[in-house]
């Protein structure tokens, strides 16, 4: 009775510890370089899209917890507008829910229309309304419809705006810009799907021989496949990782010595200030590590046992 096959079909002591892929191979250093430039992609659109939430919150609370009143000018006198803009104070700072009211001058409301009239004496033959600025309290804030038809019956005129347009158009942006992040992530995901199963391929082409030897003295092709699947277990995971660790550098380094001071403060509101955002935007990053890891696996997995099989079907 002959002895059964030892070496490669059980893992023997000629090959203990020894891979058919070695580290240097080149589909796998191509297959790492190009996973580590995804999953850089994929930190950084994750980052981006934190930062872009964080910004449009940061806008928000400020549009929400203000309102504008305006005062229009009409046929009247200066001394006439002068009046009703009083009134229209008297009757803010009597409301409550809000905090503060502010006048603004002629000159700050000229300030607000130049960048749209320009400064070619336009202004000066336009009926420009006075502005009122109303911050509000944030825990408890006044019914700006009540307050707006408040104003229109009391002062002629006059009128509240509660920006609630603005604030439609930074939800817009928020969803839009998270269904963006989405999409990214889920092409990236798609592309190392790809990228492994074509990897996993050429690695195999590029053995064949040594497979087939293998098959000759006993390896069965789950004990092949489990070779591969180690290799590109480790190195989709330490692809993954490099490539989040430049993504946190990229922003570290934002954080720093970013031309903008809304771009620096939200790069390190994002690693190091604010603890909610920090912890998601590192537990985003841990997924794609994870996530990276789970499809180097479960692709070559899946290519290995499909590649195996036709070849030594059509062999």
């Amino acid at each position: 009775m002959s002895a059964r096959p030892t070496g490669w079909g059980r893992a023997g002591p000629v090959f203990a510890g020894r891979n058919i892929l070695p580290r240097a191979h080149a589909p796998l250093r191509t297959f790492m370089v190009a996973m580590t430039v995804m999953c850089f992609l994929a930190a950084m659109a994750a980052g981006g899209m934190f930062m872009t939430w964080q910004a449009i919150d940061t806008w928000k609370a400020g549009v929400v917890s203000e309102a504008t009143a305006q005062i229009m000018p009409l046929d009247d006198s200066p001394e006439d507008v002068q009046k009703r803009v009083d009134e229209v104070v008297r009757l803010l700072r009597g409301t409550e829910g809000i905090r503060r009211v502010r006048v603004l001058s002629m000159e700050e409301n000229r300030d607000l229309l130049k960048p749209w009239l320009g400064q070619f004496g336009l202004l000066d033959d336009l009926p420009v309304p006075r502005l009122v600025a109303i911050t509000l309290d944030r825990k408890n804030p006044a019914n700006i419809e009540a307050l707006d038809g408040l104003i229109r019956v009391k002062v002629r005129g006059a009128r509240v705006d509660a920006h609630g347009h603005w604030v439609l158009q930074l939800s817009d942006m928020a969803r839009t810009a998270g269904w963006l992040g989405v999409a990214i992530l889920a092409g990236i995901a798609l592309a190392a799907a790809i990228l492994v199963a074509w990897a996993a391929r050429a690695a195999l082409e590029s053995n064949r021989e040594t497979i087939e030897v293998l098959h000759l003295v006993g390896a069965r092709d789950r004990f092949i496949a489990r070779q591969v699947e180690k290799r590109f277990l480790r190195a989709g995971f330490l692809s993954a990782l490099a490539g989040v660790v430049v993504a946190f550098l990229i922003f570290a380094l934002l954080a720093f010595v970013a031309p903008s001071d809304g771009i620096r403060e939200g790069a390190w509101n994002m690693l190091f200030g604010d603890r909610r955002l920090a912890l998601r935007t590192y537990a985003a990053w841990a997924v794609i590590v994870v996530a990276a890891t789970t499809i180097s696996l479960a692709s070559a997995r899946t290519a290995v046992i499909r590649i195996l099989q036709n070849m030594f079907r059509q062999g």
